[in-house]
């Protein structure tokens, strides 16, 4: 893969073609290499449906022999050296639209008050300020989203999740503001003779440039998913009093029982009161009754093996969720333990 900039291309060579394609990314080492550089050619430009300021297309490496002195980072190194420099790029993406949406927004208020519509300029009409207002409230939050962004990136942090939303967001919007200005303009806005029409195509490539947004998407979620803030203890218990689950910091009340079978059995059933649809995690249930990891996956896999409980498992076949079924359940309580109405139904309609 290569980059252009200025009369030099950066290059992400593999150093082995054998490696295994989960190695991949360790092997792959940066260069610089020079227009003029022997057996290096451009082979061919591709018109886009917008960005006709920006060449794409194909290079051509026929026995180009690059010199070590155009290294950049050590050899293996080359997929920090291209994620270093992908926030700086996403966030170009996201924020190079901002002026021409401000100057989108210029010209839908100078036409909306020009043009007449059923003897009123339709700027007057509520469903064109809407259409408008919208376009405004997507710009201002955009923007000062990808201010933020490059904030941190001028403090020296790298915020991959952040710089990946604005990427998103901001393409996205714009793809719809120019969609909207094409309809607030109706056939003036199908014209080249308004930049509208164009907005709408550039937007679309940013959409793809950069890393497409169903990648960004894919990075905000599984990188978020790894911050603490999102994994903190969120615990729902049943709680007595209001006869109803609430999150709480209390313990459990089997908190420090022996771990038997029966016990623990109790404690999964007992989270069935407090949610049918979803199982625990191990450390869920040892957080409720406390003792060792091993003895909790011992006795976890004795129930599973007498069918008392159901369990999700990961591919190296460890125990990840576990819920009671209904064979667990009716042997860990009583049927009524788990029954629960509001006050106000009626006891009529209760079967």
């Amino acid at each position: 893969m290569c980059h252009l900039f200025l009369n030099r291309y950066f290059i992400y060579a593999r150093t082995s073609d054998a490696l295994e394609d989960k190695k991949q990314y360790s092997h792959l080492t940066s260069f610089i290499v020079e227009k003029g550089t022997p057996g290096f050619s451009l082979e061919r430009i591709n018109p886009l449906i917008g960005f006709e300021n920006v060449p794409n297309g194909y290079l051509d490496f026929d026995d180009v022999r690059i010199p070590d002195f155009n290294r950049i980072a050590e050899v293996g190194k080359g997929w920090t050296v291209m994620m270093a420099g992908l926030n700086f790029e996403r966030l170009i993406a996201a924020i190079v639209f901002s002026g021409i949406v401000r100057d989108i927004i210029t010209l839908l208020f100078y036409y909306t008050k020009r043009r007449v519509q059923f003897n009123r300029t339709i700027n007057q009409f509520p469903g064109i300020q809407n259409e408008i207002a919208d376009i405004i409230s997507k710009y201002k939050v955009s923007r000062l989203f990808s201010y933020y962004c490059a904030y941190q990136l001028d403090q020296g942090m790298e915020p991959m999740v952040d710089v990946s939303i604005s990427k998103m967001i901001n393409t996205e919007w714009v793809r719809d503001i120019g969609s909207k200005a094409i309809q607030i303009m109706g056939g003036d806005g199908l014209t080249k003779f308004y930049p509208v029409e164009r907005i709408l195509k550039e937007g679309k490539i940013g959409e793809i440039v950069a890393g497409t947004n169903e990648i960004q998407k894919m990075i905000i979620y599984r990188f978020s998913a790894m911050l603490p803030i999102y994994n903190h203890t969120h615990r729902l218990r049943w709680n007595e009093e209001v006869k109803a689950p609430i999150l709480s910091k209390k313990e459990s009340q089997f908190k420090d029982l022996e771990i038997t079978e029966e016990n623990l059995l109790k404690v999964i059933a007992h989270d069935y009161k407090v949610n049918p649809g979803i199982y625990m995690t191990p450390d869920d249930v040892r957080e409720d009754i406390g003792g060792s990891r091993s003895a909790i996956r011992e006795t976890m896999e004795a129930l599973e093996e007498k069918k008392l409980i159901v369990t999700h498992k990961d591919h190296q076949g460890k125990i990840v969720l576990v819920k009671a079924n209904y064979k667990g359940l009716k042997q860990a309580f009583p049927k009524e333990y788990y029954r629960w109405f509001p006050d106000w139904y009626e006891d009529s309609d209760k079967f």
